[in-house]
């Protein structure tokens, strides 16, 4: 055993002592430090993506500790998009009334946050002063803030066609510059779109459809549209992702995503097209829940995400002194003189506030009968996408006969019966069930009818992608 050093004789206790008093007063500088940093805890449902996610934590963290001396840890509650994670809250609501445990919904549409204001599962929240001063209140004729401070619009989003240049090209198709250019047969196979029943952002792009161009033709070109579309995705991300990879030429797609794959891919690349024949511009918001369990952390939350320090995390690059740190979010802020105060630093080019277009987006109309569109949607068009593709394309090899693309897009009920439907017997979860059966029925029976016709008539000329690789 070695004898020699510091640590031999009676030097071995003086430097046994030393080396006890380091680490004590090391394990003081901790707890002191963990002292000062205490973390408030933050529990927050959201479709919103990690790079989001990821951001406004650490950007409120930050924000928090320099105003009030301490720093907040959010537990963030990831069911999947806006309408699942509506609905999950809604559920949880159902058998916990007082709360559910959860502080803030964040992100999604207008219509979430409607309905659940409707059901009285919102806490009203007001914003400081110098918060509320420089927020944007309408966008193209479209209140983005709810009465009486039930919710906020935390930033907006456009909804376009994300186009793969490339793919157009070396297939020779079309370009798409029009909503309704998406129902050309020629893009058959070749058309990106998502389950509106899980994706909110689809769900908003379809009743779109349904208000600018009526119910029943609304209906009819949505019925072409998706007998052109290649597979319906679980996430709107995820048919971005399709369009930059090539797997579709054209995709439904909010802005963000867009900006997102064409910064990955190339501006030569790909482009974003907001539609010539309607312009559809929408807030994302942000909520107290009732009951919220961290109820000063949830108002602090909503104060920074609606001020100026959260703002511009929405626009300003990854690394810019005033914005995100590793991740470029590429949204719309609210508050409208960002735009110019950071002109030439961002590339987000949409400005929503100078948007003009005679189509206005009826939120309150879209919440009304949300999941009537949506189920119906689903049942007969994404639950028999198979037969459908099949009936259109014979359709299209019958010289597109306007008797027969008028069955092809009829739907079981009018518009006036949507909203009875939705007010009344749609409650009931027997009645639910039985008509999307009914629904699904019918349709694939009318697609196999279709698809099984004779006669005569001009093939559809183009390019029409065989299967669904």
């Amino acid at each position: 055993m070695m004898r020699d050093g510091p640590w031999a004789g009676p030097e071995r206790g003086r430097w046994a002592v030393r080396a006890w008093r380091v680490a004590w007063m090391a394990l003081l500088a901790s707890v002191a430090r963990g002292a000062g940093a205490a973390v408030s805890v933050l529990v927050v449902v959201t479709p919103h993506p990690e790079e989001i996610r990821v951001e406004f934590e650490r950007g409120f963290d930050r924000w928090h500790r320099g105003k009030f001396g301490d720093g907040v840890r959010v537990e963030w509650r990831d069911v999947g998009g806006s309408g699942e994670a509506q609905r999950f809250v809604t559920s949880e609501f159902a058998s916990k009334p007082g709360g559910i445990g959860i502080d803030v919904f964040f992100g999604g549409g207008p219509e979430p946050f409607l309905a659940l204001a409707e059901k009285g599962l919102l806490e009203p929240h007001d914003l400081p002063t110098e918060v509320e001063e420089g927020l944007g209140r309408v966008v193209n004729g479209l209140e983005i803030h709810g009465a009486g401070g039930t919710w906020h619009g935390a930033c907006l989003s456009s909804f376009g066609i994300l186009r793969n240049a490339r793919v157009e090209g070396m297939a020779g198709l079309p370009r798409a510059r029009r909503w309704e250019d998406l129902a050309d047969p020629r893009l058959m196979g070749w058309v990106g779109a998502g389950d509106p029943r899980l994706s909110g952002t689809m769900n908003n792009m379809y009743e779109a459809y349904l208000q600018a161009l009526g119910w029943e033709r609304g209906w009819g070109m949505l019925s072409r549209v998706a007998g052109n579309v290649r597979q319906f995705d679980r996430l709107s991300s995820s048919t971005a992702k399709e369009a930059m990879l090539g797997q579709v030429a054209c995709a439904f797609c909010i802005d963000y995503y867009a900006f997102v794959q064409m910064a990955a891919a190339g501006g030569t690349n790909m482009a974003f097209v907001l539609p010539e024949d309607f312009v559809s511009v929408s807030p994302d918001g942000i909520a107290v829940l009732r009951g919220a369990p961290h109820r000063e952390a949830a108002g602090r939350f909503m104060d920074f995400v609606m001020g100026e320090e959260g703002q511009r995390l929405w626009l300003l690059p990854a690394g810019h002194p005033l914005g995100p740190e590793r991740n470029t979010l590429l949204r719309l802020p609210v508050r409208p003189g960002l735009y110019g105060k950071f002109a030439g630093e961002s590339m987000v080019r949409v400005r929503p506030f100078e948007v003009r277009s005679g189509f206005r987006y009826d939120a309150r109309l879209a919440n009304a009968r949300r999941d009537i569109v949506r189920s119906l949607f689903g049942a007969i068009y994404v639950d028999v996408h198979d037969e459908l593709v099949r009936a259109w394309r014979r359709v299209v090899e019958l010289g597109l006969p306007e008797e027969l693309m008028r069955e092809l897009g009829s739907v079981p009920l009018g518009e006036a019966e949507a909203l009875a439907l939705a007010k009344g017997a749609w409650s009931s979860p027997v009645e639910r069930n039985r008509l999307k059966t009914l629904w699904q029925r019918v349709a694939r029976e009318k697609y196999r009818r279709i698809a099984g016709m004779r006669g005569a008539g001009r093939a559809g000329d183009g390019k029409a992608r065989e299967g669904k690789d």
